[in-house]
């Protein structure tokens, strides 16, 4: 069993081609041509990401957030990305980044995103980009509502524009950055619309559309650790599967 072949049985469900031309998915850093023992699975790529893969002694590490979205001209050691690409390399552990592959695929990023929110019947909430879900939830108060998805997607505080003064029974998602599908969420009649890295101005842009929007965080998209991990490991036993236990969420609340 190589890397190769979960690598294969990966892109079978998330192909490379459905990612934005922007993204940089796929292998990032070492060979695929090597024996499968360890995987380690984390959000994102971080010196301490790496530090705690050369401790578990992984042969790869299967990354959401690509660690280079832009070439690199230059590999200085002494540089957090250099650092990480010779550790890597002298480690000889693999890095491969599923993206927006994962974010538009079925059964991705934003269906996984749905079934902890308990979305019946999802449907497609961006026609033209081919990303977020919506549907139907089991009517909940405004307030009982974010007790739900802090508690499904394991948020400790969200931030909330718009009204709260009512009962949510049609929600949409999309993980990430998805600030401009807001005006697909209230075409399709969506009472409440999650995301992450809402601006102040797209914020003051939707109390002026009449939309409720819960920023969730960039972070919440974390779900893709365990739900990745279910998944691979339902499939190659002899393989050894870890979700990595490094916050990287930049942002601290006090």
């Amino acid at each position: 069993m190589n890397l190769v072949d979960i690598i294969r049985y990966f892109e079978s469900k998330y192909p490379k081609d459905l990612a934005y031309d922007w993204d940089n998915v796929g292998i990032q850093v070492g060979t695929l041509n090597q024996k499968a023992k360890k995987v380690l699975i984390s959000l994102d790529l971080t010196k301490e990401v790496v530090k705690e893969a050369i401790d578990l002694k992984v042969n790869m590490i299967l990354t959401h957030h690509p660690l280079m979205f832009k070439p690199m001209d230059r590999i200085v050691f002494d540089s957090p990305k250099g650092w990480i690409v010779k550790n890597l390399i002298k480690h000889n552990i693999t890095v491969y980044s599923a993206h927006t592959n994962y974010d538009l695929a079925n059964g991705g990023m934003n269906d996984t995103l749905a079934k902890a929110l308990k979305i019946k019947n999802p449907q497609l909430l961006d026609m033209d980009d081919e990303i977020g879900r919506y549907g139907d939830i089991d009517p909940l108060a405004f307030n009982d509502f974010i007790k739900m998805i802090k508690k499904q997607l394991k948020l400790e505080v969200v931030k909330v524009v718009g009204r709260e003064d009512k009962v949510v029974k049609t929600i949409g998602v999309s993980g990430g950055s998805g600030s401009k599908h807001m005006y697909e969420a209230k075409r399709v009649g969506c009472d409440v619309y999650l995301t992450g890295d809402v601006t102040y101005h797209t914020a003051l842009d939707a109390i002026a559309l009449g939309l409720t929007i819960v920023d969730i965080g960039h972070h919440a998209e974390k779900i893709f650790v365990p739900a990745v991990k279910a998944d691979l490991e339902s499939q190659f036993e002899e393989v050894e599967f870890i979700e990595s236990k490094i916050n990287t969420d930049p942002f601290k609340t006090f």
